[in-house]
């Protein structure tokens, strides 16, 4: 069951072993995804890593803590995207838009959406 939980949510064990005790922010998600991208493409290619990260998506969007209008539009939009390209660039877009959370500056979330694309 941890090892399903921890799907999209590799923060669970330090939260369980008590190192972390707030959720990840948005530059933590959002690198994890980035490293997920790519080992699915080192692994998979280009093609079938875009189709295969479609049911990833969802627990990451889920971690972005995203308002529900946008969570939605995120989610349909990464599972239309015909290309990871595509994908990465609807990730940068939409969240260079979005106000931080709690500890993070506009400047490292901005700075991270810029080596999304």
């Amino acid at each position: 069951m941890l090892a399903r939980g921890a799907l999209g949510n590799p923060w669970l064990f330090e939260q369980l072993l008590g190192s972390r005790r707030q959720g990840p922010s948005r530059e933590e998600v959002l690198q994890e995804l980035g490293w997920t991208i790519d080992r699915a493409v080192e692994h998979l290619g280009q093609a079938r890593a875009t189709r295969y990260l479609r049911k990833f998506y969802p627990w990451y969007v889920l971690r972005l803590e995203l308002d529900r209008q946008a969570g939605k539009r995120l989610q349909e939009g990464l599972q239309m995207a015909e290309t990871l390209t595509e994908a990465r660039n609807l990730l940068a877009i939409l969240l260079r838009s979005l106000k931080p959370l709690g500890g993070e500056t506009p400047r490292s979330q901005a700075g991270f959406c810029y080596s999304l694309t």
